[in-house]
């Protein structure tokens, strides 16, 4: 067992724990993956004459389910794959670590086999001499480090081993350790000086410092090392893309991963200059030459890890136009790097002799009735019966051509020209607009290559008109579109040879807001884009106004959101910044409006009592009924997206006779009734 384990060690310093696999067949088999990568697991020689078979994690969870024409069941099909008896995972982590149990079951219902497998994943492991002072060791996040610090402790009388020479990590005696402060993660062996930290985090990077003391506690020797942590790359990504030219752009990218370097390889050997358009064999995005083809690799390292993935790469066949040149002075295009197909003639079997040359010297075809054709492009274009394919066009194949027939006296029967123009196509779009401070909206359409481009817009599937343009017109590549026009933009790039476009939602909203740290933003941005106004502000606003013959005085609170939408709330639903600075404010008014009142109203009712008081009425209680102050809220009424807050002023009455009615006039003392509606 330990040999099998020392094996896999061993295996995975060398991949670097990219990928492991494992043979599940037999009962109790133990396998392991590494953290980040991928096992591959043979749990059966063949599903296809398997009735019903089904594995599960820790007899609890059916990870897979099928059977002879049965559909497959996955649970994490997103990282896996199974295919006739393989199982692959991939992205492990410690969670697929556990006993997985295959069962299988015949036609019957009957269990015909089962057997365990035992999974365990682990971390990179990393070897570092640091015996050599300033030697720079690298760890995997997650995983586990072994540093060679001393070839043995048994010499050395007494030793310390600090982090940025401030903690001490190790300290002993020869072959006595006196302590170690990650020995719940760590072994030390005094005999061969190596010290193994495992579960591995950014927080164990630093410059460590060995040092060594004599009997006398002399220190005798010194030696640092650094140590990096860096995350293992886990997997590659490769994508590749046929240009319009011919060419092919392909682009590999990393998961996870610190700090990744690249490397290209196709069919065995580092990619050339002379198969490179752009880049090289170091960069992760390269375009690749026309007719280059075969297995290409990327490979992706870092100091703990590399990964690998590859692509057999077709080649590339350029834009391919047509025209037809049987009519004298015709104007055709091909697309540079692409492929022209010209329709010269009918059919050549009736034609005694025919020449085609180029600007009326060069003869390019030269052929005729039982004649034997001569092509002087032969290598990069076909001629068959009238129609005339050439490849691997460039600018040079541009110009005046003329075709001229022959009877058989030699005659000219006829002669006419095409000319040939060589565009390079436009191989994408770019879109960018911007807000402007009137609310209009700035787009600019740009493309890469394309000779002569041509420009056109349309909005929500329409061209776009006058009324919606400020300035430009629908065939210019910049144009400024009026405020509020707003819907799916699509800009059109196109030539002779080719046509791209791009499309954008575009929408230009103004918001108006004030930050909780005081900051006000006043402008316009694109909805799209927008991450001003994140947090919720509140400006609060009074308005008055006229019902009747009653003055209400009303307090609105605006709420601008991350949506950039005006909305409202009620106090009760407001944040608690509201209420401490707008609520008690509110309550403030009311309150100094309450105190005039009553201070109004007491003069006016004592002045009343000395007139209407009689004697025998003195011992009439005088009821007083103070203001009542109600908050309500009016349902289902929202005013320009504002919530409001009225203040409605109403009766409170003074009756000097408890039975006589509130209503008569001479007697009565009017105070403030306040009340919010709900």
């Amino acid at each position: 067992m330990e040999a099998v384990f020392g094996l896999l060690l061993m295996l995975l310093r060398v991949s670097h724990g990219v990928e492991t696999s494992c043979d599940g067949r037999q009962d109790g088999a133990q396998c392991y993956g590494a953290l980040g990568g991928t096992v591959v697991l043979q749990l059966m020689d063949s599903a296809s004459e398997i009735f019903r078979y089904e594995w599960s994690k820790n007899n609890k969870t059916a990870i897979l389910q099928g059977g002879k024409n049965k559909k497959l069941i996955n649970q994490i099909e997103k990282r896996s794959s199974f295919s006739d008896g393989t199982f692959r995972i991939n992205s492990l982590s410690r969670t697929d670590s556990g006993e997985y149990t295959l069962q299988t079951y015949d036609s019957s219902g009957q269990r015909s086999e089962q057997r365990t497998l035992q999974l365990f994943i682990q971390g990179v492991e990393a070897y570092c001499d640091g015996r050599q002072d300033g030697a720079q060791c690298y760890g995997a996040l997650g995983g586990t480090v072994v540093l060679q610090l001393m070839d043995s402790t048994s010499e050395i009388f007494r030793y310390e081993w600090k982090k940025n020479k401030i903690i001490t990590i190790l300290r002993g005696k020869k072959n006595n350790i006196v302590f170690n402060v990650i020995d719940d993660r760590s072994f030390f062996t005094p005999s061969d000086g190596t010290f193994r930290i495992n579960n591995l985090s950014r927080t164990d990077s630093g410059e460590y410092t060995l040092q060594t003391y004599d009997s006398s506690g002399q220190r005798s020797e010194q030696r640092t090392l650094q140590l990096f942590i860096q995350a293992p790359v886990s997997s590659v990504l490769l994508v590749s893309e046929c240009l319009s030219q011919g060419w092919t752009r392909v682009s590999c990218s990393s998961e996870g991963g610190d700090s990744p370097q690249y490397s290209w390889t196709l069919d065995g050997h580092t990619l050339t200059d002379a198969e490179l358009l752009s880049g090289n064999h170091e960069t992760n995005n390269i375009i690749l030459k026309q007719d280059v083809s075969g297995r290409l690799v990327c490979s992706v390292r870092n100091h703990i890890s590399s990964v690998s993935r590859e692509e057999n790469i077709s080649t590339c066949k350029g834009v391919e136009t047509s025209c037809d040149g049987r009519q004298d002075g015709a104007q055709c295009y091909g697309a540079l790097g692409g492929t022209v197909v010209l329709q010269l003639m009918d059919s050549t079997s009736e034609i005694f002799r025919y020449e085609w040359s180029k600007n009326n010297k060069t003869a390019i075809l030269q052929g005729g009735k039982n004649k034997k054709l001569i092509n002087q492009i032969e290598n990069r274009s076909s001629f068959s019966d009238g129609t005339f394919r050439i490849n691997n066009l460039s600018r040079n194949d541009s110009g005046e051509y003329t075709l001229q027939t022959y009877d058989s006296s030699g005659q000219r029967s006829e002669q006419r020209t095409l000319q040939l123009f060589i565009q390079a196509p436009v191989s994408s779009v770019l879109l960018v607009s911007e807000c402007l401070s009137q609310g209009w909206t700035r787009v600019s359409c740009s493309s890469e290559g394309g000779d002569s481009p041509q420009y056109s817009w349309t909005l929500d599937g329409h061209t776009l008109t006058d009324a919606e343009l400020l300035s430009g017109n629908h065939e210019t590549n910049n144009i400024i579109l009026k405020q509020d026009v707003s819907g799916r933009l699509v800009c059109s790039v196109r030539n002779h040879v080719s046509s791209v476009s791009r499309e954008e939602r575009i929408s230009c909203i103004f918001i108006n807001c004030t930050l909780s740290n005081g900051t006000h933003i006043s402008q316009w941005v694109s909805a799209a884009t927008n991450t001003l106004c994140i947090e919720l502000t509140t400006a609060p606003t009074t308005e008055t106004s006229t019902v009747g013959k009653e003055t209400v005085n009303t307090v609105t609170i605006t709420n601008v959101t991350s949506s950039n939408q005006t909305v409202t709330s009620s106090i009760s639903d407001d944040p608690w910044y509201f209420r401490k600075n707008n609520v008690v404010a509110i309550a403030g008014v009311l309150l100094a409006l309450v105190i005039l009142v009553l201070v109004g109203v007491a003069v006016i009712c004592s002045q009343k009592k000395q007139k209407n008081d009689k004697p025998k009425e003195e011992t009439d209680e005088q009821e007083l009924t103070y203001a009542d102050v109600r908050f309500m809220q009016r349902q289902g009424q929202q005013v320009q997206k504002r919530a409001e807050v009225e203040v409605e002023y109403g009766q409170v009455k003074f009756p000097q006779r408890p039975r006589q009615s509130v209503e008569r006039a001479g007697d009565d003392c009017l105070y403030a009734q306040v009340h919010k509606d709900r």
